[in-house]
């Protein structure tokens, strides 16, 4: 076999198995609270129905995972991470426009870190629209 040949070969493995792999790395992830949401969400761009979520790390501080008890509904958010003040308890903050819920923050108490969430387009949208946001708070269990 041509080196080019097998160098593409290799590449093509690498790529295919690419998405294995980092659901392998995002299902390993150690859940740092679990949150009951009462409402269908935004969440990194993604919409996410009512429900069960879980709230890890997937190895990146920078990046935060909010998976559904069921598997079936998950969000990759970046976020900006900064510290915590102490002894704050595990929470979501959502900001609400009208009846649309957008993540704006999660508070993990297990590493005391405040995760400041990048806003989507859609809340961008509300919010050049003059609408007011309102703040939910929603508190995890452990």
């Amino acid at each position: 076999m041509k080196p080019r040949t097998v160098h593409a070969a290799i590449l093509v493995v690498l790529v295919l198995s690419l998405p294995g792999l980092l659901h392998a790395q995002m299902a390993i992830t150690q859940p740092l609270a679990r949150v009951d949401i009462p409402f269908a969400f935004t969440a990194g761009g993604v919409h996410l129905p009512a429900g069960y979520y879980h709230i890890s790390h997937p190895g990146d501080p920078y990046f935060v995972l909010i998976q559904r008890d069921d598997g079936r509904a998950r969000a990759l958010v970046y976020v900006h991470p900064s510290a915590s003040k102490f002894g704050e308890s595990t929470k979501l903050v959502f900001n609400k426009y009208g009846d649309q819920y957008f993540l704006s923050q999660v508070v993990t108490e297990p590493d005391q870190q405040v995760h400041q969430c990048f806003k989507s387009p859609r809340e961008k949208e509300l919010m050049a629209q003059a609408q007011k946001a309102d703040s939910v708070v929603i508190t995890a269990k452990r």
